[in-house]
């Protein structure tokens, strides 16, 4: 039995073949080249990425590739074009029409990694806010002249959250204090889009700010921890104390007039929906490095496809440098929003903290 090629020097072989058979077939040199140089890009990616390439190439190579083109600022385009090639190497590669002088036995590149371009053009990404507008509206600072200002508290806590967690309405709009598990900063989603469960992240921000809710009284105390953890009143009836006889569960009419009240309120633009927020946190996350594939599991996609086209244009360089910006300012907010939980003696939230920290650095 013949000894087994090492992976790189198998590739080669293979893109030797595989131009060999294009010229065969009359493709032009200069279509040949182009070709080449999408195929030694992915090979110096390997030999970088993996320094003892000794293992044929995976989903989780070509996919680690993917990202990589993503960060060095590459069109969805572009990215489309060079994993396409790349299938199409593979597809010959691992052709049975090639008999016993086939390289590989499947095509490592799948389907699901490669933008669908097509889509992106028919439901166009809209950037919707600013990086400069988005770090507004982690702060927790009530504008002057703010039209119901006693519902601040309620409000901020809402756009951050769907900011930072990406839920959709119907399930923001049906989170209970049950659902929030403090300990370990998660969300139980119980019941998301198809009836499916899923924990999310909930991150500091997010966990202060819900917090700093629930201690300014919009919600009755007498409010049962099974009951919608965000509602709103009769609006004649509310002043800041309430026994709870008016309180009600919101609508998404309701939630969507909230986001675009408050975020016109902030940052000045106007007609924002609840949902645009999701995108702007999508936004964020893959410019801080998420794969589509950890995305995809926080938004609750059933397909990756769906998920890209949460992309747009959002990984050149200066809008990542832009996006560690907003990240630093929302870990700074959550640092005012604790300081401000102190001053409220909130000692659930204080303890909850500290023992995650403990636990952290135990």
């Amino acid at each position: 039995m013949a000894a087994p090629i090492k992976a790189e020097k198998k590739f080669m072989a293979a893109m030797a073949a595989y131009e060999n058979n294009l010229r065969a077939i009359g493709r032009a040199e200069q279509t040949i080249r182009s070709k080449d140089f999408i195929f030694m890009a992915f090979s110096a990616f390997m030999v970088e990425e993996r320094s003892n390439w000794d293992h044929e190439e995976s989903f989780t190579d070509i996919q680690a590739w993917r990202d990589q083109l993503r960060r060095e600022g590459k069109k969805a385009s572009t990215i489309q074009k060079y994993l396409q090639e790349l299938a199409a190497f593979y597809n010959y590669a691992s052709s049975e029409q090639l008999g016993e002088s086939r390289f590989y036995d499947r095509n490592p590149v799948s389907k699901l990694l490669i933008p669908d371009i097509k889509k992106e053009q028919r439901r166009p990404y809209e950037q919707f806010l600013t990086d400069d507008q988005v770090i507004l509206l982690w702060r927790n600072n009530p504008p002057q002249g703010l039209r119901r200002p006693q519902f601040w508290e309620r409000n901020y806590a809402i756009v951050i959250l769907l900011l930072t967690t990406e839920i959709r309405n119907s399930e923001l709009l049906a989170l209970t204090p049950n659902d929030l598990d403090w300990e370990n900063s998660e969300i139980v989603v119980e019941h998301g889009k198809g009836d499916k469960f899923r924990n999310v992240d909930f991150p500091l921000v997010a966990q202060t700010a819900v917090r700093l809710y629930l201690c300014s009284g919009i919600r009755p105390k007498n409010a049962r921890d099974d009951e919608v953890l965000f509602g709103t009143y009769a609006e004649k009836t509310f002043s800041g104390q309430n026994s709870g006889e008016s309180w009600h569960p919101g609508t998404r009419q309701w939630l969507s007039d909230v986001v675009r009240r408050h975020v016109k309120s902030v940052t000045g633009v106007d007609m924002i929906r609840s949902h645009d927020l999701r995108h702007v946190g999508a936004r964020l996350d893959l410019n801080s490095g998420m794969s589509f594939e950890e995305l995809q599991s926080k938004l609750g996609h059933e397909s990756v496809t769906v998920t890209q086209l949460y992309s747009g244009k959002l990984t050149s360089r200066k809008s990542r440098k832009k996006t560690k910006q907003v990240q630093m300012e929302k870990d700074r907010q959550a640092q005012r929003n604790i300081l401000r939980l102190q001053q409220k003696g909130d000692h659930f939230f204080l303890t909850s903290l500290n023992n995650t920290t403990s636990r952290l650095h135990a």
